[in-house]
Order: structure tokens, then C-alpha cells, then sequence
């Protein structure tokens, strides 16, 4: 197969609903007429309503019959089902979505911070693990957290804290989220003494703003959580569906506790 052929079977693959695909396939599979000809050519598309979806099919028709007649329509089907395959395996194993708190745009729909977080921790089935370098006034967070950890969920918090972030953070997690999950949850801390410091003696901060829930979905976001960057500010992040990638982040915290760079708050 041709380059070009190849750029044309993944567009299609990528463009199309897999159902249309398998109508395409199909057609392709079980046609008498081997070769690319005008009448298979025209039963193809007349089974595509949608017009890009036309055009598409119609291009890599015509690639095929110009640059591979000698490939016939079984083999060009076979090779469109297995792109098709490939392109839905991806897209199943790694998704993306834009969230945005701000102003709206109108024909661009997003969904705000607050609504994926909550929909993270309310769906979350196993364990939870959350890092905001501010936590202050969001109660309906708060309630999503006792919820979860009601139902059975593992719930494991980074913040930076007024001892930690040396007077830059005012509220402690139990006064920003509840006595509740301070006593309930892992609540967890960047020490002073493990960051590390300039020649002026100033040290870093925790500045991550994340949230991963059972190992499969990770959200990243420029909000703390408060309740100005979840209602006021401009903020934008990614809802990222991706075990490997969440798997990779939820190792690392792993791996940080385990070498003694964060450690747990005291529960009082």
C-alpha cells in the first residue's frame, strides 16, 4: 500500500462512527465487483447520508482505484477494519477533555471544574487521590468526599497547609473540608524539610493541581480547590481517561510516600 492510501484508509477510520465504517466494509467485503468501479463506487456512497462522510470515502475510493488496482475490495476492507479497530482502541484507552471555568463561548460547550470534580469523586469506586495547593470553602466537595468514603472509597489528600506552606496557606484541611475528612482520609504534606531551597533560602511550593480517581482517570486543572476558582476565577484543565497515565501519576505519589517526601498529618 501507498502512503497516500494509508493517510486516506486511517482518515476515514478516524472520521467516520464505527458504524458507518462497517457499512463502508461491508459493502466492500461482499461485492461482486472486486475492482474499483463506478457502480460500486456509487453503492458505497450512497449508503453515507452525511456529506463529509462522502467525501472521505469517495477520496480513498479513488486512491485505491490510482494508486493500488491491484489490491481488491476484500483486502481494502480488511485493511479499513483493521484501522477502524486500531483508531477505536485508542481512543477507548486514552480520551481527552477540555474543562473550563469562565466565560462562556457560545457553540463551544464545556463543562465547568466543579462538575467534573464532583463527578470524579461521586463515581470514583475504589480509591481517590486529590492535591490542591489551597482547599477553603467548598462544602458541596466536602459532602461529595464523606460520600464517597461512606461508600467504601479510599480517599487520600495533598494539600499544602499553614505549617507546611509557612503562613502562605490560612485554613487547615479539617476547617476547609470538614473534621470528618481530616480524621477519615489520608491527609497528606510536602514538609519543609524535604523540598528543596535557592541560595536565598526560599523553598519550592506545592503547586499541583490534580485529581485521580481508581487509577483510570486523571483531571489537572490550574483551580485550587476553593471556592473562588470553582465558581469566579478563569481556569482551565484536562479530564484525561487514561490508565496509564493516571496509573503512572497515582505511582509516583506512591513512590514519594514511600521515600518520605510526603507524609501523613497527624489525625487529631
Amino acid at each position: 500500500m501507498t502512503p497516500k492510501l494509508l493517510f486516506a484508509i486511517h482518515s476515514v477510520a478516524q472520521s467516520l462512527p464505527l458504524v458507518a465504517v462497517e457499512s463502508v466494509t461491508r459493502l466492500l467485503a461482499t461485492s461482486s465487483d472486486t475492482s474499483c468501479h463506478e457502480a460500486l463506487k456509487a453503492t458505497v456512497l450512497n449508503q453515507l447520508a452525511n456529506a463529509n462522510f462522502r467525501r472521505l470515502v469517495a477520496n480513498l475510493l479513488e486512491t485505491w482505484e490510482q494508486d493500488a488496482n491491484d489490491l481488491d475490495s476484500r483486502a481494502l476492507a480488511a485493511a479499513l477494519t483493521s484501522a477502524a479497530y486500531g483508531v477505536a482502541t485508542a481512543r477507548e484507552a486514552l480520551s481527552v477533555e477540555l474543562v473550563w471555568t469562565g466565560p462562556e463561548s457560545p457553540g463551544i460547550p464545556l463543562r465547568r471544574t466543579d462538575q467534573v470534580l464532583l463527578q470524579l469523586i461521586r463515581e470514583a469506586k475504589q480509591e481517590l487521590t486529590i492535591i490542591s495547593f489551597a482547599v477553603y470553602k467548598v462544602p458541596e466537595i466536602a459532602q461529595a468526599l464523606v460520600a464517597a468514603m461512606n461508600r467504601g472509597v479510599s480517599l487520600r489528600i495533598l494539600v499544602e497547609t499553614p505549617q507546611s506552606g509557612d503562613g502562605k496557606i490560612a485554613f487547615s484541611v479539617s476547617a476547609a473540608l470538614g473534621a470528618e475528612v481530616m480524621q477519615r482520609a489520608q491527609v497528606l504534606v510536602w514538609p519543609k524539610q524535604r523540598r528543596p531551597i535557592d541560595k536565598e533560602g526560599k523553598y519550592g511550593s506545592l503547586h499541583v493541581k490534580c485529581a485521580i480517581a481508581d487509577s483510570k482517570h486523571l483531571f489537572i486543572s490550574s483551580a485550587n480547590l476553593t471556592e473562588y476558582a470553582l465558581t469566579l476565577n478563569m481556569e482551565m484543565g484536562l479530564l484525561v481517561k487514561s490508565e496509564d497515565l493516571a496509573g503512572h501519576v497515582k505511582q509516583h505519589i506512591d513512590h514519594l510516600i514511600q521515600q518520605g517526601i510526603l507524609i501523613q498529618v497527624l489525625r487529631v
